[in-house]
């Protein structure tokens, strides 16, 4: 502390030495010009590192200045980048979505009217919230023409029933329920049952007797007898096929042809509607 106070005495006493030399040369100059030349030329030796010195600051100052206007130019400029980005792909991740749910739609559409069913195409808004029984609510309901005992398809086979309607929404029993039941048929052998739900990714297809020729990888589609599905939509394939000594009936596993954690869109058909779809 001492000795940065006696280097500011230093400073100003040599300061005010020169601006006294700087008053008598000047007033001296007039009586005496070729010493006051000298004088002047030692008092510009003399103030010139001083000179470069305040030159040599300011024009660090202003530098630094404008480093630090440019710094906080880009990083405003970066910053409204970095928003325009987010906005960006944020439109572009909606424009996927939609994208993707007008190829579901026009699957589900085109499956309609390759098939001649006349239906209402739904989107599913949520599982089943009691957590008793597998199923779907979908977002149409009376106000659309839905009832109870409807038939429930997607594209790639059968979804469910619906069990419930309200004016806008509808609860959708699921075909692996336990208490779903749907008349089918092996499609190959023609041989007939009904499918129950046996858990979340299986189903089981129920008095088929030992005789009748049942085999892993057999399709299983609805026979149209139960009123409610036309006949000829796929519902599932055979994926295990046991008989226990004893027993009658063989014990014949089906996976379902839809994965219901990941339907989105489905199409609701009129139980009366009757059509055949060909014959499987």
């Amino acid at each position: 502390m001492r000795q940065e106070m006696s280097e500011r005495t230093h400073i100003a006493v040599v300061s005010f030495a020169l601006f006294v030399t700087a008053l008598f040369l000047t007033a001296y100059s007039s009586r005496y010009p070729a010493v006051a030349r000298v004088g002047n030329s030692l008092v510009l030796e003399l103030t010139a590192p001083i000179a470069r010195v305040t030159t040599a600051i300011g024009s660090g100052a202003r530098t630094l200045w404008g480093r630090y206007l440019y710094l906080m130019s880009t990083a405003k400029e970066n910053e409204a980048l970095s928003k325009r980005v987010q906005e960006l792909e944020t439109k572009l991740g909606l424009l996927t979505e939609f994208e993707a749910e007008n190829d579901r739609l026009r699957q589900v559409l085109s499956f309609s009217t390759d098939r001649q069913l006349r239906g209402t195409v739904a989107s599913v808004i949520g599982a089943d919230a009691s957590g008793w029984i597998r199923g779907l609510v979908i977002d149409r309901g009376t106000a659309h023409g839905l009832r109870a005992g409807m038939a429930v398809l997607h594209p790639l086979g059968v979804v469910g029933q619906i069990t419930s309607v309200g004016s806008n929404s509808a609860r959708v029993l699921l075909v692996n329920d336990h208490s779903s039941g749907v008349d089918v048929l092996v499609q190959g052998s023609r041989v007939r049952g009904v499918l129950e739900g046996a858990g979340e990714k299986v189903c089981e297809l129920k008095f088929v007797t030992k005789e009748n020729p049942v085999k892993v990888g057999d399709v299983v589609v609805t026979s149209g007898m139960d009123q409610v599905f036309p006949k000829g939509l796929v519902v599932g394939t055979v994926s295990q096929v046991s008989a226990q000594t004893g027993t009658l009936f063989q014990t014949v596993e089906v996976r379902p042809a839809v994965n219901f954690a990941r339907v989105e869109e489905v199409i609701v058909l009129p139980s009366s509607q009757g059509v055949t779809l060909g014959e499987n």
